[in-house]
């Protein structure tokens, strides 16, 4: 539980052991950022305020730093993606179960046929047009496509039961939890959409040992982001679906203990994800090739979603960098998200 006589705690860091370093995609620069915040902005997703603390995130920041380093069309659709993740999930995040089933098949509709019906939610359109955009840069890569698509599901399908878990106060053991969370933390179609391109089979895919390769690093973007965001969905009273939150009543923790407890778990599972690495079989020397690119971004991917939260101003205001060296941060005070729920019904309605 968080100590109400405690206003200081201590970070560990999840990532200490990881090989893949930070790695800022060179290609963002003032054009991409305002091209990327316009259509954000055109899409009238939120009421100004709001919109300001969206843009303040920094969303184009974490593709520069989580998605491939290619040209700028590349990281344009990587922004749009990051963009969408998180506007996505502001909205998810207020609805109740039917309101995010809604929100989740109008979403993967707009994917698949790539329409919208006439007066469909604003976060569909964006769906639509994020979408468009990016097989129009990537090309033919079908069962890239595919595979994204089917992650992407997953991911929607997710939300939807974290939404029930919301409305009903539930809190998953750490086990239920990570069988959860490594869908709803978007890992998996963050990866796959960062292989488009690369034209892997299927067979890859399906081995144990990549599978447990995804599982693992999916589980450390999951890890990192629920310590970094705690004291964000704290103030705001959605802490209920955070593994600290899980880790704290099946082990009766406080909030010091919890993350002393997820420093390990992380360290085993940078452990695990190294050795499977080392075990993966051959296939061709073109699919290994592909192999290894595809994992080195699944590499750069979990270490730019930590980098990214220090830097942006979503969990630490402006003393991330501070909070990074020191390890030190500050629980918040109760605050109000980015979607209203007045706002929500307006949007799907």
């Amino acid at each position: 539980m968080v100590n109400p006589t405690q206003t200081q705690y201590l970070i560990p860091d999840l990532l200490a052991a990881w090989p893949w370093s930070r790695d800022k995609n060179p290609a963002l620069d003032k054009n991409v950022e305002d091209e990327a915040n316009a259509w954000v902005a055109s899409l009238g997703l939120f009421e100004p305020p709001q919109l300001k603390k969206f843009k303040a995130c920094d969303f184009n920041l974490l593709a520069a730093l989580t998605g491939p380093i290619q040209g700028k069309d590349y990281l344009r659709i990587s922004c749009d993606l990051m963009n969408f993740y998180f506007a996505f999930d502001e909205y998810t995040d207020v609805a109740n179960k039917d309101e995010a089933m809604k929100i989740s098949y109008d979403v993967m509709e707009a994917f698949r046929s790539r329409t919208t019906s006439s007066g469909n939610a604003k976060i569909t359109e964006m769906a639509k047009q994020f979408f468009e955009r990016a097989v129009g840069v990537v090309g033919e890569d079908t069962l890239g496509t595919d595979r994204f698509i089917a992650d992407f599901d997953a991911y929607a399908k997710s939300i939807i039961q974290e939404a029930d878990d919301r409305v009903v106060g539930r809190i998953r053991t750490i086990e239920e939890y990570f069988n959860l969370r490594r869908d709803t933390c978007g890992g998996k179609p963050s990866f796959s959409f960062f292989g488009l391109g690369l034209f892997i089979p299927n067979e890859v895919f399906e081995h144990p040992l990549m599978q447990s390769l995804t599982e693992s690093a999916t589980d450390l973007i999951a890890m990192t982001n629920d310590m970094h965001s705690y004291g964000l969905e704290h103030a705001r009273g959605l802490d209920g679906h955070n593994v600290i939150t899980a880790i704290m009543h099946e082990h009766n923790l406080d909030f010091q203990g919890a993350l002393h407890w997820l420093s390990g778990y992380a360290t085993k599972t940078v452990a695990k994800f190294l050795a499977d690495q080392k075990s993966l079989p051959s296939w061709s020397p073109e699919v290994d090739s592909a192999v290894q690119e595809y994992i080195n971004r699944m590499g750069r991917c979990v270490r730019g979603y930590d980098a990214w939260s220090y830097e942006t101003n979503r969990y630490y205001g402006k003393n991330g960098l501070e909070v990074q060296k020191t390890r030190k941060i500050t629980l918040q005070p109760r605050d109000v998200g980015y979607v209203t729920r007045e706002q929500l019904e307006f949007g799907v309605a």
